[in-house]
């Protein structure tokens, strides 16, 4: 009986060694799981980071494109600007000058008709157009002298 008592003490010596040595096993399993779930945790971060940096350079260049597109693109005006651009104001200029000239010959007429008056209403006729016409006629209205007909 003592053998048998023996054998199964030494069995349950080497039973209790044999399950506290894997446990130090199991143990390291678990640490090298969370060793490799922190380190697939750090990569997905650092991906993420990396995508984000990368969108953002993607952002800058959009936006550097669309600078430079418009400084490329001569300045472009309103539509309105564009219709008289294109020769509205010219038939409106031609038209002034001649009536500016056309009230210079009235005016230099008149004053030859009336023997009086100075050249000075000419100048003043060609450079202010009707205004100018206007105040000739209000200075003419005073002047008592009449024309030969």
């Amino acid at each position: 009986m003592k053998r048998y008592v023996l054998s199964i003490v030494l069995m349950t010596m080497f039973v209790s060694t044999a399950a506290f040595s894997q446990e130090p096993e199991v143990k390291e399993d678990i640490e090298r799981q969370m060793h490799l779930r922190s380190m697939q945790l750090e990569l997905e971060e650092r991906e993420a980071e990396m995508g984000f940096q990368e969108r953002m350079r993607e952002l800058e260049l959009e936006q550097r494109r669309i600078q430079l597109e418009r400084q490329r693109r001569p300045q472009e005006h309103p539509r309105h600007w564009k219709h008289h651009r294109k020769g509205g104001m010219l038939p409106f200029v031609l038209v002034c000058f001649v009536v500016h000239i056309l009230v210079a010959v009235w005016v230099y007429k008149d004053i030859r008709e009336r023997n009086s008056g100075s050249g000075i209403w000419i100048v003043i006729a060609l450079l202010t157009g009707l205004f100018g016409v206007l105040a000739y006629a209000i200075v003419r209205l005073g002047d008592t002298r009449q024309t030969k007909s």
